[in-house]
């Protein structure tokens, strides 16, 4: 361990405060306070301690810990410990220390406790420069060192025999001692061939899909690959193939988003056959009382493939056993522990244990002993397949408790349809279900309710009952439209009948039915002049996730003049059997729609807003049944008619909408995020969507961007964008990372993706809109430096001319020549570098880089800012221009302008002028337009 740098002041600060009511000369015992540097517990004579409110630690231990050498002066009682050129040394009982010669002040001074130097944990901090962390609850102090070194190491792997795929490789490697600086750690395989060239640009290019991600953890870490890992060519690990393993450690913005790449060990390879295909799907039921494996019945669904299986073997396992059963305990069981079962035509099997039935540990199958179920698939051939073992069941106890039959707690007259759907039927669930297999109602005319049993009930045809599914709780349910009494009548008005339940034993248990007793009397009365509608049917017809998504359709009453309206109630499936005309009728309004007649059958798409009859808002994932409430227009509610449930329906979920048109527009001069627009068309339908997440990924990078690495991407690596209900325009900041954790940097190629993020409830699936165009931040505009103009004087010689001297930009990089420009003084204050950077090439004369001292000569020949020649008497102001070369630099530089001067005329005796071509007044011919 090495510490990587100290400092050279001290701010003293108390980093905890505890021990209040002590006085500050009191020691407190802390034998249970620890240290550690960075995780690993560092042993020391003298544990750290309490001294008023501060937390003392010793010195020696942790400076030694460190590297650092400690000298002791048992004479001046000084402490020394030097690293390199660095120097800490105190005084014991001084309030001072020095760090490398600097004078720094304690809070508490450095003491001496069983023969140990102790000085405040804050000093230690401020004298080491790494992090010290104290943790009271914990009783513990942790030193982080301050190495920047991502590195991990000790890369370990295991291989096993089982699955003959990638399960069976194991990964374990010590983390990085900065793991501060840790995104995350990869693990990566490379087929052992392809290695020599493996390195980590191609450690870094490796596809998102073809690495196992590991989070990073205090201490070693560990992993095993999943089935379908891919190397790093995007190939399926396979057996027989050797491969290396390497760990790619990813560092965050505290470490400059560094990678860096482990050395990879002797390479590994499978040598695990692959096995044949699991059963699935494995359960198991109580079916009797025997108490032995009689009441045990067992099913699974035999795999696709079966023809390299012999057959299967169900093992009984003890719950507490379960976790360590596996093929391998499997394969070495004795055969009499175990029941062996042929394979089927039938794509599920089903088969009761037998008496004999012993579990895997060898003992018999009894009560009170809970146990879960495996099924061994037998390989035909062990040289080219291993054998399968499948996942447990769901656990299971035997027990002997007795059948009970189930009791009547309610009938009622719910409905006017005179017939069984008149009837609504409450009872209480038996004792003991697990022995039931089903329950049978049974209406019986009053006068024959006193000699009905269970031999007379055995004895009838089934459409003189009506079967009905355990639910593992109480029931209350109507009775169907078509049941016939016992003896072979419809149920009717003004009849009188009483009605039983039987529970019906599982007869693989060879339990008896077990009949309740009668009910109270019911006579069918019909009170109502409304018809009930017919007809009744619900579906899903769109997408929102609410009422819309429903639409009923139903036909009229068949005496629709004695109906006002009608009302559409969505009942939960769960609630359904309890739901009858009264509840309807007094049902409050928020919680029905309401359907005007029209004269003609019906068909309601419901609202946004509609609520079931609990109160709460429809919507998707939820089954529910539909009831129709025929209103009587006399206003009785006793004369309703309430129609029977429509059929399940369940409105489905889906995936959000995806933003459309997205758009990045460059527009600035920053050089990073700041630069980019990005537009986007808001989804088509927003219900169901949170918000909007604005990810920038490379261009090289846009086509293998999909669904699945958006789901993933960290929440550092996008830009959240609330949803407005318009379309969206978002800056994004200086910050901006793309999806990998990168800044966005000027000269990259980048596109842009939208993904739409759904809430989870109305919609459960995100989506992605298509790429952006292509775009490049640029980079930050480079100013040329500026040229001083040291002399401007007349210098007449066939012509008028101004001579004008100026001084080289301080830094030429980046420039190509200067332009010098004449300007009318009149208009030389309000002269700017815009309409300098416009002039044509005719208006300014070019001087090259030529030296330090440069000069122009402008004559009558020349053109002014205005694009006037110059003349004799004009009073002029210069200007010189520096011009970019649009490389180095990105900028034109303007001058300030010189002193006035005025244009003189040529002397008396001057030669005439001579007619000159253009480009002989100074001009540099090589010059460009600015």
């Amino acid at each position: 361990m090495m510490m990587k740098k100290w400092v050279s002041s001290v701010v003293i600060a108390a980093l905890v405060s505890a021990g209040v009511g002590h006085t500050p000369g009191m020691l407190n015992a802390a034998t249970a306070i620890q240290i550690y540097i960075d995780n690993e517990r560092l042993p020391s004579p003298q544990a750290p301690v309490m001294k008023g409110n501060r937390v003392l630690v010793p010195l020696r231990s942790i400076f030694e810990g460190l590297d650092a050498n400690v000298i002791w002066n048992n004479k001046t009682k000084t402490v020394t410990a030097t690293k390199g050129d660095q120097t800490v040394s105190m005084t014991i009982g001084s309030s001072y220390a020095t760090i490398s010669g600097s004078r720094v002040t304690l809070d508490v001074p450095a003491s001496i406790i069983k023969g140990s130097t102790m000085v405040p944990i804050r000093f230690v901090t401020e004298a080491l420069g790494e992090e010290v962390l104290w943790n009271s609850s914990a009783k513990r102090v942790d030193i982080i060192t301050s190495s920047n070194d991502l590195s991990s190491s000790t890369v370990t792997t295991r291989v096993g025999t089982q699955y003959g795929d990638a399960r069976d490789i194991s990964v374990e490697f010590t983390p990085s001692q900065n793991e501060g600086g840790v995104h995350e750690y990869r693990v990566i395989l490379v087929k052992a061939s392809n290695s020599g060239s493996f390195n980590l640009n191609e450690a870094r290019n490796v596809s998102y899909t073809s690495y196992t991600p590991v989070s990073r953890t205090n201490g070693k870490l560990s992993v095993t690959l999943k089935e379908n890992t891919l190397d790093a060519a995007g190939q399926k690990i396979q057996s027989g193939t050797a491969y290396k393993v390497y760990v790619l450690t990813v560092g965050n913005d505290a470490s400059d988003f560094s990678y860096v790449l482990s050395s990879a060990k002797d390479p590994i390879t499978m040598n695990a056959k692959p096995a044949v295909a699991a059963a699935s799907e494995v359960k198991i039921r109580d079916i009797a009382n025997h108490g032995d494996g009689r009441d045990m019945e067992v099913s699974f669904k035999q795999p696709g493939t079966t023809s390299d299986i012999t057959n299967y073997r169900i093992f009984v396992v003890k719950q507490k056993d379960a976790s360590s059963f596996d093929v391998n305990a499997a394969s070495r069981a004795a055969n009499s522990y175990s029941t062996p079962v042929n394979k089927s035509s039938s794509s599920t099997i089903t088969t009761t244990l037998s008496s004999g039935t012993r579990d895997s540990s060898g003992e018999m199958i009894k009560n009170g002993i809970p146990y879960v179920v495996y099924i061994y698939s037998a390989s035909s051939n062990t040289n080219n397949k291993q054998h399968k073992l499948s996942g447990a069941s769901s656990a299971i106890t035997l027990d002997s408790a007795t059948l009970t039959a189930p009791s009547i707690t309610a009938v009622n007259d719910v409905n006017d349809y005179g017939n069984g759907r008149d009837i609504q039927l409450s009872f209480n669930r038996a004792g003991n279900e697990a022995k039931v297999g089903f329950y049978r109602i049974y209406v019986v005319r009053n006068n024959q309710a006193s000699s009905f049993n269970m031999t007379e009930a055995n004895k009838l045809g089934s459409d003189r009952y009506y079967d009905i599914s355990k639910t593992g709780n109480n029931i209350t349910t109507t009775l169907p439209e078509k049941l016939k009494d016992t003896s072979g009548n419809t149920i009717r008005e003004g009849e009188t009948y009483r009605v039983f339940v039987a529970s019906m034993g599982n007869q693989q248990g060879g339990y008896s039915n077990l009949l309740s007793g009668a009910s109270a009397q019911i006579t069918l009365v019909n009170n109502s002049v409304t018809k009930p509608i017919s007809g009744l049917a619900a579906s899903d017809i769109q997408d929102y996730g609410d009422g819309r998504d429903l639409r009923v359709t139903f036909n009229k009453s068949s005496n629709e003049a004695s109906v006002d309206h009608y009302r559409v109630f969505v009942v939960k499936s769960g609630n359904a059997g309890a739901f009858n005309v009264s509840i309807a009728s007094s049902m409050n309004s928020s919680r029905y729609t309401r359907v005007n007649k029209t004269g003609g059958n019906l068909s309601v798409a419901l609202s946004a807003d509609a609520r079931d009859t609990d109160g709460s808002i429809i919507r998707s994932g939820v089954s529910y049944r539909v009831f129709v409430l025929a209103v009587s227009n006399r206003g009785d509610s006793k004369l309703n008619s309430l129609s029977g449930a429509s059929s399940v329906i369940q409105l489905s979920a889906s995936s959000a909408q995806p933003a459309s048109s997205v758009e990045a527009v460059v527009n600035g001069t920053n050089g990073d995020g700041r630069d980019v627009t990005v537009k986007f068309k808001k989804a088509s339908d927003e219900t169901g969507l949170s918000r909007y997440l604005v990810m920038v990924v490379r261009a090289d990078e846009a086509s293998r961007f999909d669904l699945a690495w958006a789901n993933r991407v960290d929440s550092g690596n996008y830009t959240a964008v609330a949803k407005k209900g318009s379309d969206l325009s978002q800056v994004l900041n200086e910050n901006t990372k793309d999806v990998r954790g990168d800044r966005l940097t000027p000269g990259t190629n980048y596109k842009v993706f939208v993904l739409s993020l759904a809430d989870g409830k109305v919609r459960s699936e995100n989506a992605l809109s298509q790429p952006s165009n292509t775009f490049v931040i640029n980079k930050a505009p480079v100013a040329v430096d500026t040229a001083v103009i040291t002399k401007v004087e007349n210098k007449p010689a066939e012509n008028p001319a101004i001579k004008v001297d100026f001084n080289k930009a301080g830094n030429e990089a980046g420039l190509s020549f200067y332009a010098v420009i004449a300007v009318k003084a009149a208009n030389a204050d309000q002269f700017t570098l815009e309409q300098a950077n416009a002039l044509p090439r005719s208006q300014y004369t070019a001087v090259s880089r030529t030296g330090d001292n440069l000069s122009a000569v402008l004559d009558t020949y020349a053109l002014d800012a205005d694009g006037s020649t110059l003349k004799a008497g004009v009073t002029y102001r210069i200007f010189v221009l520096s011009v970019a070369d649009g490389d180095k630099a990105t900028v034109n530089s303007l001058s300030r302008a010189s002193d006035t001067i005025v244009m003189e005329e040529l002397p008396a005796a001057a030669a005439p002028q001579s007619q000159r071509t253009s480009g002989e007044h100074g001009e540099d011919s090589a010059a460009k337009d600015i």
